[in-house]
Formats: structure tokens, sequence, C-alpha cells
């Protein structure tokens, strides 16, 4: 038990890394990384993992482009 939590954990932090790396790439880079990824890959496989991280990024950085910001001092009702 105590060998699976570890590799758990050690799992957990390698994702946590590929994550941190992803949000460093360029939008050329990510995509083309993107586009040298498996078209099918097998359900909780190594691949499929990575092509949902590279989805989540991307995904981010088109929310984080479309977000407009408010002025401070604005109030609702006011």
């Amino acid at each position: 038990m105590q060998t699976a939590a570890k590799l758990i954990a050690e799992l957990g932090d390698s994702i946590e890394a590929i994550k941190a790396h992803l949000a460093t790439m360029d939008d050329h880079t990510l995509r083309t990384l993107l586009e040298s990824m498996p078209g099918q890959s097998v359900a909780g496989s190594a691949e499929m993992t990575m092509t949902i991280l590279i989805y989540r990024e991307m995904e981010i950085r088109k929310r984080d482009n479309n977000v407009v910001p408010f002025p401070p001092t604005a109030r609702l009702g006011n």
C-alpha cells in the first residue's frame, strides 16, 4: 500500500511538472506538440494524459485572452 501511495504521489508530481512546462511553451510549439500526438490513444495512457494536458493549456490561454477586466471602482447596481 505504501508503494502504491508513493507511486501515485510521484505521478502527481510528474503531471504537475508537465503542466508547468506546457505553460512555458509558446502557442506554435504547443500546437506542434498536439499535432505530434496520436489521434487515438488508450484511456488512461500517457499519450491520452499528455493530450488532455495540452488541450487544457490551450483552453486556459483562450479563456484568459477572452477575459475583459472591469475597472476596480465599478460596482453593481450603482
